[in-house]
């Protein structure tokens, strides 16, 4: 069975005590189409300062925060960055920080400049460890929008980009092997300095007519699959050997003797677009997006909650896959970043 993990139970208590009717998307949506979206980098848990550098980190924290507004099919316009920083400790020390901060925001601003989004305001205060707290401001698309609860039976499920990158970037990262990081230079970027896909969401609402579902993959694409079942109210079966995995990321995880799968299902933050749209539109239309799955409808249950779980088959050849379950378990899912 698909298990819920301990984010999604907590947000769902925090919509019922909070009794808010914007929680359940990448963004919240509010009066005349207006998307909002907050996310927060930690040091130590979001990322560390000896895998990436200033700039990259500036990079990171914007693109991870344009993928929310790019996970609506939105167009991102303003952007606050509240920072909490660790004491400066001697002229020398705050002359450092001050270098490391103008790296940050040249990273950040460069982001958003690519986007056509500006920074309009934040917050600075000090810390005992390093925390970036970004809020995305951004308008629906002019087609509409997309949201999670949107998929139907029949629907194809399609993704843009590949997965496992960042995971594999991540493996080289923390590891000794200066090798591998001098011959995976793209599993390094991918983790280090992901490209929100805002251009192929605004062709996808465009195309679609805002028919359909749409959701990133920053939590892995397993992930993803199971939020866009869950309140679309269906089952999805997927084809593992349609899912998009890199030269470089099935290299890298053969090398280790893992299977890179686990990487793309399981991984997170390749910060990719996973969305469904009606498979006679899907023959029509010419996307950047690759057919990886079907949805279907989910079977009646007798009321049981336990039993109205979202299904996500894994197949190969038709058939459920002999390296996995049937069903997605997101225990497997990992959360470790830098």
């Amino acid at each position: 069975m698909v298990m819920v993990t301990k984010e999604q139970a907590l947000v769902k208590k925090i919509k019922a005590w909070s009794g808010s009717t914007f929680i359940g998307d990448d963004c919240a949506v509010l009066a005349n189409g207006m998307l909002v979206s907050t996310d927060t980098l930690v040091e130590g848990t979001h990322f560390r300062l000896d895998c990436i550098d200033w700039r990259q980190l500036g990079w990171r924290s914007c693109a991870v925060n344009l993928s929310d507004i790019a996970a609506m099919g939105g167009r991102p316009r303003y952007l606050t960055v509240a920072l909490t920083l660790p004491p400066a400790d001697g002229a020398a020390t705050e002359g450092q920080m001050q270098g490391n901060l103008e790296q940050f925001y040249a990273g950040f601003t460069a982001c958003a400049n690519l986007y056509q989004a500006e920074i309009v305001g934040g917050d600075l205060t000090v810390g005992r460890d390093v925390v970036i707290g970004v809020t995305a401001i951004g308008v629906s698309h002019e087609a509409g929008m997309l949201l999670r609860r949107g998929a139907q039976p029949g629907d194809v499920v399609v993704v843009t980009g590949d997965f496992g990158a960042s995971a594999a970037g991540l493996q080289i990262l923390l590891g000794p092997d200066q090798q591998a990081r001098e011959k995976y230079p793209q599993l390094l970027q991918a983790h280090l300095e992901p490209r929100p896909r805002l251009c192929e969401s605004w062709a996808l609402v465009r195309q679609t007519a805002s028919r359909g579902a749409l959701m990133d993959a920053s939590d892995g694409l397993a992930d993803a699959l199971y939020q866009i079942a869950e309140q679309s109210n269906v089952d999805i079966d997927v084809d593992l050997a349609a899912i998009p995995i890199s030269a470089q990321t099935g290299e890298y995880a053969a090398s280790l003797g893992l299977d890179p799968c686990q990487w793309a299902l399981y991984g997170g933050e390749d910060y990719e677009l996973v969305a469904t749209m009606a498979a006679d539109l899907w023959d029509t239309v010419e996307l950047p997006f690759k057919k990886i799955g079907v949805v279907i409808a989910r079977p009646a249950t007798s009321g049981d909650d336990s039993e109205n779980q979202p299904h996500i088959r894994l197949l190969e050849g038709g058939m459920p896959s002999s390296r996995f379950s049937g069903v997605v378990d997101l225990n497997h899912c990992f959360k470790h970043f830098c």
